[in-house]
């Protein structure tokens, strides 16, 4: 985080950096408050906190549902509480929220994850209705494999920690996601699906969902075949 606020200082601009943890109110409400008091105002809340989990769902704790709902869903609901409002009164502003393509079309282990990013692409829908009429953009964002640490961070539960892994011939530069976020922010875009792979997948739900899910068992047969 300090490295990225350095980056930012020497490009001649402010940087703030407000630690908290997303899944906790107070936390966001504290960070909300910091960033309208010290820069002034805020212009793009972009939700991009993420945790995933690998595991069937009956491997998967409650505990494991409340942590992955606490930072991918509620961290997201938490932030637009909080600074909608401001951007209400000022009449401008945009809100991009980092789905997933697990929020398009649900892989195999993944009821958790999945179920969170589901849920964000649907309140993004709902809440881009509301607020057009404020002048406030919204957009989902839907990546599929983009080359951060979220693959060695995700855990894994049933399976060979392998299978956290997708091929590196899908992975897109953060720096490309980044270019193609800010466009479609641009543009006020309803939806940004990101990577080829994600785009094939979401269309053949879309136009055969059986097609779909012949897809989704042969995945779920390759996993079954990593099990510990």
């Amino acid at each position: 985080m300090k490295a990225t606020a350095d980056k930012i200082k020497a490009m001649g601009r402010k940087a703030l950096t407000v630690m908290a943890d997303v899944s906790k109110r107070d936390d966001v409400e504290r960070l909300c408050q910091t960033a309208i008091k010290e820069m002034g105002r805020v212009d793009i809340l972009m939700n991009n906190a993420g945790i995933a989990l690998i595991a069937e769902f009956t491997d998967t704790t409650l505990e494991d549902w409340e942590k992955i709902m606490g930072v991918n869903f509620w961290g997201p609901v938490y932030t637009i509480h909080y600074l909608l409002p401001h951007m209400i009164e000022r009449g401008s502003g945009h809100i991009v929220n980092v789905s997933s393509a697990a929020g398009l079309t649900p892989p195999p282990a993944a009821s958790a994850y999945s179920a969170s990013k589901f849920g964000l692409v649907g309140l993004t829908e709902v809440l881009r209705t509301e607020v057009e009429r404020f002048g406030i953009g919204v957009t989902a964002v839907c990546p599929s494999v983009i080359r951060t640490n979220i693959f060695d961070a995700t855990a894994v539960k049933g399976f060979k920690k392998e299978v956290a892994q997708p091929p590196a011939i899908f992975r897109k530069t953060p720096a490309r996601a980044a270019s193609q976020i800010i466009r479609a922010v641009k543009r006020n875009q309803a939806l940004l699906v990101i990577t080829a792979n994600a785009r094939i997948f979401y269309y053949t739900k879309r136009i055969s969902p059986v097609m779909f899910r012949l897809v989704a068992r042969g995945m779920l047969r390759d996993f079954l075949k990593k099990k510990e």
